[in-house]
């Protein structure tokens, strides 16, 4: 049973619970890390027990001294009880307004410094420790300057100290416009290099290429540039540095971040295949800030409709099958392959009238969101009938059995036994069965299979989909306007499934 979503803040404002950085707040006061993961454990477990979905970071902070008290004696307590937990924000007072402290912000500036990428995260999470260890939930900027440039000095040594004061006292910003006027944004190296990794773009190169970027733009003296001299100045770097491809590619997912219409990347695939943590990887990718569950569109629609006027609506697809066994007959240990598969196809149907609606609401906003769950069947939402987007789908799946399995026993200890490996295995035969049928939908509709075994490997083939797929569903209007150029025979017609690749 999927568990309510369970949130930390107040009515006004509330962010998403992270058992992580209950840990994380508990290692920060003493405990030893084995130790703090089972305390995060059974504080979430107590959290949830309470049936609660909202708590107030107060509150949960107070749990987490009670626990402590109980579990490592007082002075751990009393030092999660001075601390700034890591589920609270600690605001940096700048004279241009209140900001939430920022790690990896803060790591950028410092590699502006001379540090390594790594070395600068340390340093930055250095800064970050003693803060919460304080308990200063705000800080001006100047003294969270003074703490930076003191822990510098004492990691790195005098020279380091002083180039950080240089660079503070120095500190200048580039503002980045868009074409059409739009809110200027603050240029940022970490999310220009994001954008070249998502395109396939070597790590060490993109960082190389941002750098050059931000060191030529820096030049200019209005300190003013537009998004467009920013893209053809990395398009120039890559193609010098990688050759052509890469910055055609590049190009086209400037195009995905901002496109002429919605982007709807679905993501189908039966349960224990990694579509979660894939769908917020390749939203990530490809700067989409909505991801949409299937299994939520369900919930939804259970609240609204009865068990008793759509029974397989009120069951798990693989086993809303049972739904379908006549009144008095006996329900048997495991479906046949038609009955299970009728009653996944009635649950589809069911659900994909809430999907739509999804989808069109995107379209009417304009805004792109990536769908996933095992409900987005091939075939039933289908591209042509939404032409104000373009529609991306793709079914991730698992082909190795065993593989299969052990998905099952990951997920059942990252999520602390709140979905039970036992019941999936119990009608993992069924499970396997459906993606059979997927797969063969997929072929039948043409639809990418993603059978990557890792994540970084199935969201590369992802963003590959994607980018052929929009290059495909452009006009060629859109492709003069948005491309400048046709760079069409650099992306051919997407093939429907990338096994070993």
């Amino acid at each position: 049973m999927t568990h309510a979503e369970l949130n930390i803040g107040s009515s006004r404002q509330s962010w998403p619970f992270s058992r992580g950085l209950v840990v994380e707040s508990l290692v920060t006061a003493g405990a030893p890390a084995a130790v703090a993961a089972g305390l995060g454990r059974r504080i979430e477990q107590m959290v949830r027990r309470s049936k609660r979905t909202l708590i107030a970071p107060a509150e949960l902070q107070a749990l987490m001294v009670e626990v402590a008290r109980e579990s490592l004696g007082e002075d751990v307590a009393r030092r999660v009880q001075a601390q700034v937990p890591a589920f609270m924000d600690i605001t940096v007072l700048a004279k241009k307004g209140h900001l939430p402290f920022s790690r990896g912000v803060l790591a950028r500036t410092l590699e502006d410094a001379g540090l390594s990428p790594p070395d600068a995260y340390a340093t930055a999470c250095e800064v970050d420790l003693r803060l919460r260890r304080s308990g200063m939930a705000s800080i001006p900027a100047e003294e969270l300057d003074n703490l930076t440039e003191e822990a510098l000095g004492q990691r790195y040594g005098e020279h380091l100290r002083l180039t950080y004061r240089y660079l503070r006292e120095n500190r200048g910003r580039l503002v980045v416009v868009g074409e059409d006027h739009d809110m200027p944004n603050t240029f940022s190296k970490g999310v220009l290099v994001q954008s070249m990794l998502a395109a396939g773009v070597a790590p060490d190169v993109a960082r190389k290429v941002a750098r050059v970027t931000q060191r030529d733009l820096r030049g200019r003296e209005d300190r003013v540039v537009r998004r467009s001299q920013i893209r053809a100045k990395v398009e120039d770097l890559l193609r010098l540095e990688v050759g052509p491809e890469v910055s055609a590619r590049y190009r086209l997912l400037r195009v995905i971040r901002r496109p002429p219409r919605p982007l709807v990347v679905l993501l189908g695939g039966v349960s224990g295949t990694g579509k979660s943590f894939l769908a917020a990887e390749v939203a990530y990718r490809l700067g989409i800030a909505r991801v949409v569950s299937t299994d939520s569109i369900r919930e939804v629609m259970r609240a609204m409709v009865s068990p008793a006027l759509l029974p397989t609506l009120h069951a798990s697809t693989f086993n809303a099958w049972e739904a379908l066994v006549p009144p008095g007959a006996e329900v048997p240990e495991h479906a046949s392959k038609s009955l299970l598969l009728a009653g996944f196809r009635d649950q589809v149907q069911q659900v994909s009238v809430g999907l739509s609606g999804v989808v069109r609401r995107s379209i009417e906003e304009g805004t792109s969101v990536v769908l996933e769950g095992v409900h987005l069947v091939p075939g039933y939402l289908r591209a042509d009938s939404f032409a104000g987007a373009l529609v991306v789908p793709m079914l991730v799946t698992l082909p190795d059995e065993s593989e299969h399995r052990r998905h099952f026993e990951s997920r059942d200890e990252e999520t602390a036994a709140s979905r039970p490996k036992h019941r999936y295995m119990r009608y993992f035969q069924e499970i396997r069965v459906m993606q059979d049928e997927l797969e063969l939908l997929a072929l039948r509709e043409n639809v990418p299979l993603l059978d990557g075994l890792t994540l970084d490997e199935s969201a590369d083939q992802a963003v590959e989909v994607v980018l052929r797929q929009v290059m495909v569903g452009l006009t060629p209007e859109e492709r003069i306007t948005l491309l400048g150029e046709d760079i069409e025979g650099l992306f051919a017609t997407p093939s429907n499934s990338y096994q070993g690749e």
